[in-house]
């Protein structure tokens, strides 16, 4: 698949790539499959999900719509990509505006039906339906709202991402893993016996992402010297410009809280982490194995550490692909 591009309205399988690429895109930057699914209920009833449609086919039409989200008129976009070094047609100037600048620029404006930030709608887990109708209402506050249409597209396209989203079953069983090892008192803190039954706090998050199928133990469990590295080259995502580190807002199930060379948890939702700190002695190795006190690892309440990088793994996984295009019909800037 990849990217079709035209002043012309697309077939089904032509749009299901272009969603596809999308979906990459978002799901890279800490989107939810629901926020997703919301924006392409939209982005098919204004444009096809085409990057280079004019509205009703009006080429060079600057007054009317155009691109993805069909910005009227056409210079709210075009001339941000003009002076930022994009051609009006490359998708991916059209969705780094609307992932960075919906908030900044006033298109996004809360209303008194969905009166929530342009930051909770991308990593939010309401129902797609819900989410196209909050796009609709606080983003594209359309002419012809065909609300139904746009609800009824946004739940096909997350049904129909739903087979590239593995990513949310990982979380899940990552999630679920270390929750499990915190509440059974057999697994304790130790750095020397780090590999089970007792953990210490890198080794805790290594293999909890690692038996959800990672390879976050590439040969060897790595200390939070070097878990930037391994995770990131495992498919996670740096995200740390997306969270406020002193209140956890921005945060979303299974992110990894890491500060290299002292500590690392896992955020497990509902302000809580997961984590490995310390034995039954106050230190970091000895001790009897098991969980003494229960607190060795345990589940507890958002903190920062201070914490320095924010790892993601994404919904697709994987890390990040390539992007083709095909091009029916260049447009030029």
């Amino acid at each position: 698949m990849g990217w079709t591009i035209s002043n012309n309205y697309l077939s089904e399988s032509q749009m299901q790539g272009n969603a596809l690429e999308v979906y990459k895109y978002f799901s890279s930057k800490g989107w939810t499959l629901n926020a997703i699914g919301g924006i392409l209920g939209n982005m098919e009833k204004e444009s096809n999900i085409n990057p280079g449609l004019w509205q009703s086919l009006k080429y060079g039409n600057y007054s009317g719509g155009y691109g993805l989200v069909q910005w009227t008129p056409a210079t709210n976009y075009t001339n941000w990509a003009n002076s930022n070094g994009y051609s009006i047609t490359d998708p991916n100037g059209q969705l780094y505006w609307i992932d960075a600048l919906s908030a900044s620029t006033g298109q996004w404006i809360a209303t008194s039906s969905y009166n929530f930030s342009w930051s909770a709608f991308k990593i939010s887990g309401q129902s797609p339906e819900y989410l196209a109708s909050a796009f609709l209402k606080n983003f594209e506050r359309a002419g012809v709202e065909v609300e139904s249409a746009r609800r009824t597209a946004a739940r096909k396209w997350y049904d129909y991402l739903k087979q590239y989203a593995g990513g949310s079953e990982v979380i899940e069983k990552a999630v679920n893993w270390a929750v499990r090892i915190a509440n059974d008192n057999s697994h304790g803190y130790d750095q020397t016996h780090r590999d089970g039954p007792d953990y210490d706090c890198s080794s805790l998050i290594s293999w909890a992402y690692y038996n959800a199928g990672l390879n976050t133990r590439p040969g060897y469990t790595p200390s939070t010297s070097t878990m930037y590295k391994v995770f990131t080259s495992a498919g996670f995502v740096d995200v740390t410009s997306q969270a406020n580190l002193s209140s956890g807002s921005g945060l979303v199930k299974g992110d990894v809280l890491l500060k290299p060379g002292s500590h690392t948890e896992m955020y497990i939702g509902n302000s809580q982490l997961v984590g490995a700190s310390q034995n039954e002695n106050g230190g970091v190795t000895g001790g009897k194995t098991g969980d003494q006190t229960g607190k060795e690892i345990h589940v507890h309440g958002y903190y920062n550490f201070p914490w320095q990088y924010v790892l993601r793994y994404p919904g697709g996984g994987g890390g990040t692909t390539p992007t083709t295009v095909y091009i029916e019909k260049w447009i030029p800037g």
